[in-house]
């Protein structure tokens, strides 16, 4: 059956506010996996199973799957779907309150994720130990991520997710793809863990995704207004940007990563994060 005959079997009508577009064509989801490189040994994390098109084929590669959707009622759709895959493990739960622990260091992700939740949810998963990230997500949000310093769409998700990983797109996949059909198409990012990691731990990188978001909190203005508004001390601030070869009159998108790690480093020691 096709993944529209599942949830017209079941009564499921899909809810806007949960972002529900469910991946339905299994040539793209098939696709998806391919390019994964999902392997038997492997331990894959999947958000947001939804109807389960992508989790049959994340399933028939004998990987362990832990399938996670918040929505109880495709409870049924899921079960009957997967009833043949003693490897896959279907847990109901909003990812974002989810203890996800029990991964093992070298996971992998294969998810389609909502568009309004995508940083929240990115956040989380940097701070565990994947080895690779395939994102699915809207076109115009994944090329967002891919921007280098100069351009105009880059924020400050994209140069934290470019600190801790090297990131590429490996697939556009068609609007026709999914049920309903979404406004945009979607492309497939890869985020691979990058080796050596440059935080000692989490309490690390949660300081640098705070100094960074606090860096564009206003992308019209330099660097050096933007850091002005929580480095007090003048003296201190020029010294940072002196330091770190950064001219005061930079907007925050200009700078590289290995700019903003280096700027984050210098603040740290002169400052002590404070």
């Amino acid at each position: 059956m096709k993944t529209s005959d599942y949830l017209k079997k079941y009564g499921i009508t899909l809810k806007k506010s949960l972002g529900q577009n469910f991946l339905s064509n299994e040539v793209y989801a098939k696709k998806i996996v391919e390019i994964s490189q999902i392997k038997p040994n492997d331990t894959v994390l999947e958000i947001g199973a939804g109807a389960g098109t992508l989790t049959v084929a994340l399933a028939e590669t004998g990987a362990t799957i832990y399938a996670i959707e918040i929505d109880e009622r495709l409870k049924p759709v899921l079960e009957e779907r997967l009833l043949i895959f003693p490897n896959v493990h279907l847990i109901f739960s909003d990812f974002l309150a989810l203890d996800i622990s029990f991964l093992p260091d070298g996971y992998k992700c294969v998810s389609n994720i909502p568009y309004y939740i995508t940083a929240p949810i990115l956040k989380k998963l940097i701070f565990t130990h994947f080895s690779a990230l395939f994102i699915m997500m809207q076109k115009e949000v994944g090329e967002r991520l891919l921007e280098k310093a100069g351009s105009s769409n880059r924020g400050f998700l994209t140069v934290v997710l470019q600190t801790v990983g090297d990131i590429e797109k490996l697939l556009t996949v068609p609007k026709s793809a999914f049920v309903p059909n979404p406004e945009v198409d979607s492309v497939v990012l890869k985020i691979t863990r990058k080796t050596p990691f440059p935080f000692s731990d989490d309490s690390e990188l949660e300081s640098f995704w705070k100094f960074v978001s606090d860096s564009f909190a206003q992308k019209r203005k330099t660097i050096y207004n933007n850091l002005r508004a929580f480095v007090r001390d003048n003296e201190v601030l020029a010294m940072m940007l002196e330091e770190a070869i950064i001219q005061p009159t930079a907007r925050p998108e200009q700078l590289t990563e290995e700019q903003f790690l280096s700027l984050w480093r210098i603040w740290l020691k002169l400052t002590g994060g404070k």
